[in-house]
């Protein structure tokens, strides 16, 4: 692994600074494609876009079409989400916007900065039947023969529109319950209709999760699991929400919500990276009681975890015969499990050695 700071963090602190001079020079062509197949072309493209040298890169033009690309993508997924709520709004169906259409829209300078695969959408139990209804009559559907191996997932089985090119994924829960973090209480039933909030999502009346809420809940859909491209845009979520959420944000109430909980080790790997990189501005307070509050990481633990996330999240790093993908990621889940590290270590080349369908969760 590389020891070298990776260029992207100087995008990464543009963003947070709300640059948008940077020379488009100073990064190299394997970090500028990396950018753009993570998701960050258009937030490049923006840190870049006032510099007088940047248009004569010859990355320039890629630039600028995932911009525009970003735009459109935007776009649909905007008006998609209008007719689906529309729809929904005749039969009393309340939703609940979740990750990138409801952060790109909120927090976001504008929302085609934050690129997205497809709608996240939480709705209750008992309204389950009246959205697919709705989703159906729009012209979205199934595309598998058997929804059976949803059965136990925290979602229904993805809705598309041939037409549109969009995917919606309607939650009634935010973890399947295999997943530790779905045993959490700061996801519970109670506290998800107590941490949520009437919005407006273009002039239309929504829901979504508090701040707070939604902190805890991006940390921990990120840490979870190691997911190398895409990996990077939640750094940017957390940079442009605790912007929104400003002073108002209550710390107090989300380490209590997280205390003791592996929500907590969640939410301390995210923010210690942040904080090392100077991302965001966090009270030493605070990061010394989310410290004690997680049970998985010490220094070592911590420093090889962030060196992760340094090579193959941020720099690019290619995976080789010794470092495959799938032996970061068990790396990855090991180190995030509770107890010492050292103990932790041992068990890594077990855990290499199981079927890959034996997963640590």
């Amino acid at each position: 692994m590389s020891s070298s700071r990776p260029q992207l963090i100087s995008l990464l602190q543009a963003i947070s600074s709300n640059r948008e001079d940077l020379a488009l020079d100073d990064f190299d062509p394997i970090s500028i494609a990396w950018a753009i197949q993570s998701g960050l072309g258009p937030l490049l493209y923006r840190t870049v876009r006032q510099n007088p040298q940047s248009s004569a890169n010859s990355r320039w033009s890629s630039l600028k079409s995932a911009d525009l690309t970003a735009r459109v993508v935007m776009g649909e997924h905007f008006q998609a989400l209008r007719e689906i709520a529309d729809a929904c709004r005749s039969n009393l169906a309340q939703l609940t916007l979740l990750k990138g259409i409801s952060i790109s829209e909120q927090c976001y300078p504008e929302p085609h900065l934050r690129l997205m695969r497809d709608v996240d959408l939480l709705v209750a139990n008992d309204a389950l039947a009246n959205v697919t209804s709705a989703l159906h009559q729009l012209g979205y559907r199934q595309l598998s023969k058997s929804g059976l191996r949803y059965e136990k997932h925290h979602h229904l089985e993805p809705f598309f529109h041939q037409e549109k090119h969009v995917w919606v994924e309607i939650h009634h829960a935010l973890f399947s319950t295999e997943r530790r973090a779905a045993s959490a209480s700061v996801f519970s039933r109670e506290n998800l209709a107590a941490q949520s909030r009437p919005s407006r999502f273009q002039g239309i009346e929504v829901r979504r999760l508090s701040f707070e809420l939604q902190l805890v809940y991006l940390a921990s859909h990120w840490a979870q699991d190691f997911a190398r491209v895409g990996g990077l845009v939640a750094l940017v979520d957390t940079i442009y929400l605790l912007k929104q959420a400003g002073p108002d944000f209550s710390w107090e109430w989300l380490l209590r919500a997280v205390n003791g909980s592996i929500p907590a080790t969640y939410l301390y790997l995210l923010l210690t990276y942040m904080v090392r990189y100077d991302l965001v501005k966090i009270a030493p307070g605070v990061m010394r009681e989310l410290s004690l509050s997680q049970k998985s990481f010490d220094r070592l633990a911590l420093k090889t975890i962030h060196r992760i996330i340094d090579d193959y999240l941020i720099n690019a790093t290619e995976f080789g015969p010794l470092l495959s993908e799938r032996s970061v990621g068990i790396i990855w889940k090991t180190l995030m499990l509770p107890g010492p590290t050292l103990p932790k270590l041992v068990l890594i080349p077990i855990n290499l050695s199981l079927p890959q369908y034996c997963r640590i969760q």
